[in-house]
């Protein structure tokens, strides 16, 4: 029954993440353009048009924050687990769930962190582009909320797959998951 709970949660942790994936596409597909007219305005036609500028620190947190919760889904993250790796199934599944508690503490931080700084900078207009400056915080929130989710949901599926890992001969971080198989 859990093992099913988790695999659902995972299931629609996949399909958040693919959300993710294309607003991070999107926004990358969206700062081209807008830098192209910033280097054609600026050396053709000699007037730098000002509002790249502010659209592009809102194009890169979108980019950047929602592509970086998606890669915690995908364990594409930056890690460095030869360590862990090298240690008996067990132990290094302990080690795991051990590290993603960590990083939920930190999604949970970050979450917290995102939300005070839209709340505080919701009032505040972005200067030339006129929205307010808490959508630059709104991603990093996000970003938490994601790394949090899928950090638990990395947790369940070591303890679902407990059997799994204790007949394994080496625990590595895609052992657990169904696309593998």
């Amino acid at each position: 029954m859990f093992s099913r709970l988790t695999n659902l949660i995972d299931d629609l942790g996949g399909g958040i993440a693919g959300l993710l994936n294309l607003i991070g596409g999107l926004a990358l597909v969206a700062l081209i353009p807008s830098f192209s007219w910033l280097v054609f305005g600026r050396y053709v036609l000699n007037e730098t048009p000002t509002w790249v500028e502010q659209v592009s620190l809102i194009l890169i947190v979108l980019i950047t924050f929602p592509v970086a919760a998606a890669g915690m889904r995908d364990n594409s993250h930056l890690s460095v687990s030869f360590f862990r790796d090298a240690l008996p199934p067990k132990i290094a599944a302990m080690l795991a769930a051990l590290s993603y508690a960590g990083m939920a503490w930190f999604g949970y931080w970050m979450l917290i962190g995102g939300l005070d700084l839209a709340a505080f900078n919701w009032a505040k207009m972005m200067p030339i582009i006129h929205i307010s400056d808490g959508w630059r915080s709104v991603p990093m929130a996000v970003c938490g909320a994601g790394i949090m989710f899928y950090s638990v949901v990395h947790i369940f599926k070591i303890i679902a797959g407990w059997q799994k890992i204790a007949r394994a001969s080496i625990y590595h971080d895609d052992l657990l998951n169904k696309d593998a198989e």
